[in-house]
């Protein structure tokens, strides 16, 4: 029974909006629909239903079979109507990261809202781990493109975590979860108004993400999720960004994210640059690696340690 109500959630955040971009032909009724992934933790392809709605919501729902999934998703698209009306219908919040993917879809979303009744807010997540200089950068833009700015933060930095948890990885990803969901959701849970949080995230970045599609209900923000430059090319996002004129981050030429460094996603030369463009923060990570009692370190390599201490002596003359 649980199964069957899994859209109930859902329902109350789409019965006043037609998301055309995510309307296709059920293959298994044959019915016009909503394509939407039901969130399940740890799953990596969330499967796929088609939800029909009458005037009093949701009738019903068909599950996709995994064969026919593909080619539905590649048939859904994010329309700028759909995001019009999700700006002007609910008070709407972009995850800022100072990144260029987050960095695009801020001014797009302002460049849309700017003909369009919204309450947008530029929503920047403090991790307790990243550059100084990023959030400075992250206040500027927001400045000029005249977006009101949220920070939010976890309760517990990450230098504290990291000495109980252990040190983040690929598959040990408690770094997310405590450090960018769980503030945002805490905060998010403090807004009584309907509310929809937009995200950078594009289908070129991974394998994996080709398999998201651009809305989806996010279960710990309780509300739509929706990634407007999902289908964004990396020249088109490096295009927008160049002829708005809006201010650089040096540290986009970096490769890298510089609102975090947890660690689980960066390699050897990042940390090198880390090193260079930052020795504080560096010196604060070895430190925390060094006091790590699991023994784990931020890089190996053929399944060897690579201590972030021995970056520094090869340095040295």
């Amino acid at each position: 029974m649980a199964e069957k109500l899994w859209w109930q959630p859902l329902e109350k955040e789409i019965s006043n909006i037609k998301l055309n971009g995510h309307k296709v032909a059920c293959p298994e009724c044959g019915k016009k629909g909503l394509l939407f992934t039901r969130w399940i933790e740890g799953m990596q392809e969330k499967p796929t239903y088609v939800l029909h709605r009458n005037k009093k919501g949701i009738e019903t729902d068909c599950k996709i079979r995994p064969e026919e999934t593909k080619e539905l998703k590649s048939q859904v698209r994010i329309l700028k109507g759909d995001i019009k009306e999700l700006l002007s219908s609910r008070k709407s919040f972009v995850l800022f990261s100072g990144g260029k993917d987050s960095l695009c879809l801020l001014a797009y979303l302002k460049e849309i809202a700017n003909v369009t009744e919204m309450d947008l807010t530029a929503l920047f997540i403090d991790t307790t781990v990243g550059l100084p200089e990023n959030m400075k950068y992250v206040k500027k833009v927001c400045r000029y493109l005249k977006v009101p700015l949220k920070i939010v933060k976890p309760k517990q930095n990450y230098f504290d975590l990291v000495t109980n948890w252990g040190i983040p990885s690929f598959k040990y990803r408690w770094c997310c979860r405590e450090l960018k969901i769980k503030p945002v959701s805490d905060y998010l849970a403090t807004i009584k108004e309907p509310k929809v949080v937009f995200d950078g995230i594009r289908a070129a970045e991974s394998s994996v993400r080709a398999t998201y599609l651009p809305i989806w209900y996010h279960p710990g923000f309780k509300c739509l999720s929706v990634s407007p430059i999902f289908y964004w090319s990396n020249e088109k996002v490096s295009a927008f960004i160049n002829k708005n004129g809006i201010p650089k981050n040096i540290h986009h030429f970096l490769g890298t994210s510089t609102e975090c460094w947890c660690g689980a996603y960066k390699r050897k030369s990042d940390f090198e640059e880390l090193y260079r463009i930052n020795p504080e923060m560096f010196i604060k990570l070895m430190k925390a690696e060094e006091k790590n009692k699991s023994g784990f370190t931020f890089l190996y390599k053929d399944g060897k340690k690579i201590p972030l201490k021995s970056l520094i002596s090869k340095k040295k003359p």
